[in-house]
Order: structure tokens, then sequence, then C-alpha cells
């Protein structure tokens, strides 16, 4: 049993088609104000403000409304009167599903009732790296930073499940781009996307919601994600003590690599992490 969103349940069980539940996320989203919205509704900040705040998070581990306070740029009375006011704007997954006609009220609450047996027998959603791993400290961070890019960037919730591990290859779930650390820390960073979670990405990343379906554009896009997610982790390792160069990251899509072949002297530890709209995996690879 792995943890899934509301949205992947009913997509798995021909509830709703791809499209029904992209336009049931996007419809919650636009009735969802953003921080930088309602601060600049307030007249609390400008857009020269906002993008200063939004430039300074691709560099720093700190929501938006925390770096705003940091910079002097909010005070904490203003971020709470905020924080209010997008909690009351806030709807849920269901309510916007019947809100776009893909299920009436009574549908809902009979799926919505089965989804929750469901998953109340998965455990704890976590980072479950219980276990004692060879660079335990790097993968942690390395994971959570990446689920924070994910909805800094992608604007896309997450969450992670069980922790395994590969000796042979990695399948391709769409685009895998990878990234060698070096420092104290030497091992290979690699994030594999689904094509929905990647164009999901781009989209975002370009700020266009009909950006179309360019397979080399978006692997980019993702090669340029992996590069500003390794950055946050290695200022994160900095502070930690650790010296962690990168290198420029690799981009593999599937219809030219379908599989991530490791050497016999190498091993993937490997964290699925699940979206409303797809999977991706993030992996070290070590040296055994």
């Amino acid at each position: 049993m792995v943890p899934k969103f509301f949205g992947q349940y009913l997509l798995e069980r021909e509830i709703l088609t791809s499209r029904q539940l992209v336009e049931a996320i996007n419809y919650q989203r636009s009735k969802v104000l953003k921080l930088g919205e309602i601060a600049l509704s307030k007249g609390f900040l400008t857009e020269k403000d906002v993008a200063k705040i939004h430039n300074e998070q691709k560099r720093t581990d700190m929501m938006f409304g925390e770096l705003a306070v940091r910079m002097k740029m909010l005070t904490e009375e203003q971020l709470q009167e905020i924080l209010t006011i997008q909690q009351n704007s806030h709807i849920y997954l269901g309510e916007a599903i019947v809100a776009r006609g893909f299920l009436t009220l009574e549908e809902l609450e009979k799926y919505l009732e089965g989804f929750k047996k469901e998953q109340i027998l998965v455990p704890p959603i976590e980072v479950m790296i219980a276990e004692e791993i060879e660079n335990k400290e790097t993968m942690t961070v390395t994971v959570d930073m990446t689920c924070k890019m994910l909805r800094r960037i992608g604007d896309m919730l997450s969450k992670t499940g069980q922790l395994r591990y590969e000796d042979k290859a990695a399948k391709n779930l769409g685009v895998i781009a990878t990234l060698d650390f070096k420092g104290d820390v030497s091992s290979r960073y690699m994030l594999n996307c689904s094509w929905n979670v990647a164009h999901q990405v781009a989209r975002k990343t370009f700020k266009n919601e009909e950006l179309p379906f360019d397979m080399e554009l978006i692997a980019d896009t993702i090669g340029e994600f992996v590069n500003v997610t390794c950055g946050n982790v290695r200022a994160k390792m900095l502070e930690l003590g650790k010296r962690l160069e990168i290198e420029p990251p690799s981009t593999h899509m599937d219809s030219r690599t379908p599989e991530m072949a490791l050497d016999k002297k190498e091993q993937a530890v490997i964290v699925p992490v699940y979206t409303p709209i797809g999977e991706l995996e993030v992996a070290l690879i070590e040296r055994k």
C-alpha cells in the first residue's frame, strides 16, 4: 500500500479522466489566493518585492511568508493576516470536482469514504529512512529539498513512500536528470519524473498553463530544476558542516533511455514521491 492523493485514487479507478482531474485541480488552484497576491492586494508588498522574494526562494530553504518576514518586507502581524485570508479562500479537491460537474455530492462522499479506508492502512507520510544507510543525512536533505522545490516551482504537493534499493537499473518514468555530488559526499543525485509531473514543472517554470508538450523543452526544464534543487541541497549541507560541490546536470528521456543502468559497483537508494498528477523518484547512486 502506497500513499496516494484523492485525485490519483479516482484516476486509477477510472472515475475521472486525466483531463477532468487536471481541470478540477486547476479550478481548485484558481480559488486559492497565493500569499504574494494577497500581500499585493493589501498593499503590504509591491510586485518588485514579490519578485525579489520569489528569486530568493530559489536559493533559500524557506517558505514565502517566512522569507518575507526575514527580509523585513512583512511584519509577523501582516503575515498572520495574509495567512488567515489564504486559509479562508481554500477549497478541497472534492469541492472542485463537484463544482465542475464531474461527480455529484453523493458520489463524492461515497468515493471519499473508500479512499479514506484504503489510506488508513498506509504508514505515516514521511521520508522513511529509519534504517542506517550510507550518507543518510544527505539522502534526507535531498528528498526534503526536492519535495519543497516541487511545491515552490511546480506548485505540487507531494507524499513520500518507502525507501528501496536498486543495483541493476532504474526504469525511466519519463525523463531522468542526474547530477554528480563531489567533496565530503561523493554520489550521484537522480530525479526520475513521469511526463505529467515534468510537464507541470515546465508549465509553472514558464508561467504558461498552455505550454505545448515539447519533450526536449520539458527535459531541459527538469535539468534546470535539478540544478536549482541541488544548489539548495549544497547550501543546506554547508550549514550542516559538509562541503558539497555539484556538477552540471544531464537528462535522459524514456524514448531514448528506457532505463538508467547501474554498473556492478553501484547501488541506487530510491525514495518514491507521489503527487496528485503523477509520480517521481529521488535517488542517490552510491559506490558499493
